[in-house]
């Protein structure tokens, strides 16, 4: 500890421990726990689903052939591991098709907190308060990757939160399953503020999945620590030489808002923004301009002369993606599928599909037009189609939420657990255990 700074000991990571340790569930308004049920269902959705894409079946071979065996599920697998490993596998399926939720929160801090959940025996009712908890450490130090898009922060240098804030949320999450007093909390925050790392140039590769399963048993393994007695920095997040400083420099007023609310202002009293498309946030935007405008006009890939749009700084990292998954960060990509199917799902961002030659010509008719607030296609025959660019539309509501969870896990589970995963989510507060949950995550070994 800095002795010369008269506020360490009260600083925003000891603020932060605090929270922890003092959220309680009956203290929450109940939208708070409505929201966080339904980013749980839709986290376990698109990470079941993903179990059973290129990401998920290379990551279950790595788990077969590398990871320790335990008592804790690999959520749409047959799959069980020691609680540090089930935190990394299941963290990067959660983010492994970029289907959950944007800011991605929910991906490493709800394996963390299931997979401690598991392991150490607690109740749904501890489970929903440590992936609360979790989430609203990550929202009140997102800030400080709020404004990438306009230059302004780390993110707009090259790092991305998921890798950087992740272990944070999750050593949080974690330390609420295990018990931690605040001292110990503020070790594990301390741990996991200094093991850190994600680079934005990972969109579009497995590479970026596997910050938030990095995070997760991160988190996961500094509250162990912590429990054990291990020690670090109680300032490591706003002390001298510590993460805003390394990520610095930052604007005042981004300083400011840090903590700003915790504990008295909840980010789940507002509706979780859950996506419709499984590809990079930023694409959303054209992707549902493109798909205004063929509900209007049909178009074929033939009539097209060339398509303006702002592409977006992240989504131009992948203008010719040869894969499907590297589609999932090219805006060029993901308009090129709603034009030419007129939708945008998860199969869209097959491989052969990426390297279909009429895929392949419509990748070359789109241009970039930055600050542009519209999506232009230019036909053949001189007709110009224009359609305003609009913030994207998230799903709203149980319905919508279930209908995509279904959607995404029915082909993997059973009947039987399709009907079981969302009614134990949704009483999840009442289980003694998340046993129950996991076993209807949990696929029977074949043969």
């Amino acid at each position: 500890m800095d002795e010369s700074r008269s506020t360490t000991t009260h600083g925003l990571s000891y603020q932060i421990a605090e929270f922890t340790v003092s959220l309680n569930l009956n203290q929450l308004p109940e939208a708070v726990l409505q929201n966080a049920k339904l980013a749980i269902l839709d986290c376990l959705g698109v990470s079941v689903l993903a179990s059973g894409e290129e990401v998920g079946r290379v990551l279950l071979r790595f788990a077969r052939n590398n990871l320790g065996p335990g008592p804790c599920t690999v959520w749409g697998s047959d799959i069980t591991l020691n609680p540090r490993d089930t935190a990394l596998v299941n963290g990067t399926l959660a983010h492994g098709l970029d289907f959950d939720d944007r800011g991605h929160a929910s991906t490493y801090t709800l394996a963390s907190a299931l997979a401690a959940a598991q392991g150490s025996g607690a109740s749904g009712a501890r489970t929903l308060e440590a992936f609360i908890t979790g989430r609203e450490v990550i929202q009140t130090l997102f800030a400080v990757f709020a404004r990438r898009s306009s230059g302004i922060g780390p993110g707009a240098r090259g790092w991305h939160a998921n890798g950087i804030l992740g272990p944070i949320g999750a050593a949080c999450a974690a330390s609420k399953i295990l018990g931690l007093d605040v001292s110990q909390t503020l070790t594990a925050i301390g741990l996991a503020t200094g093991s850190c790392g994600a680079l934005t140039r990972d969109g579009g590769t497995m590479a970026k999945p596997f910050r938030s399963g990095h995070a997760a048993a991160t988190g996961l393994t500094c509250a162990y620590l912590a429990k054990e007695g291990f020690t670090s920095d109680d300032s490591a997040i706003e002390g001298r030489y510590g993460l805003l400083e390394a990520v610095g420099p930052l604007p005042e007023d981004i300083l400011e808002a840090l903590g700003k609310g915790l504990g008295t202002e909840y980010n789940l009293s507002l509706d979780v923004k859950l996506k419709r498309f499984a590809s990079c946030t930023a694409t959303h935007d054209g992707v549902e301009a493109m798909l205004r405008m063929v509900q209007k006009k049909p178009l074929t890939a033939s009539e097209i002369e060339f398509i303006e749009c702002d592409l977006h700084p992240y989504p131009l990292l992948r203008m010719q993606p040869e894969r499907g998954f590297e589609g999932r960060f090219s805006m060029a990509y993901c308009i090129a599928m709603a034009l030419l199917d007129g939708r945008l799902e998860p199969e869209n961002f097959a491989d052969e599909r990426a390297r279909d030659p009429q895929v392949r010509a419509l990748l070359q008719c789109v241009r970039h037009v930055p600050g542009s607030d519209s999506l232009v296609v230019n036909l053949k025959d001189g007709t110009k189609i224009i359609e305003p660019v609009q913030a994207p539309a998230d799903l709203k509501g149980r319905e919508e939420v279930l209908n995509k969870f279904n959607n995404c896990v029915n082909k993997i589970l059973s009947e039987d657990q399709q009907l079981a995963v969302p009614h134990l989510v949704d009483h999840l507060e009442q289980s003694p255990s998340v046993e129950p949950l996991m076993e209807a995550l949990h696929l029977q070994p074949v043969g």
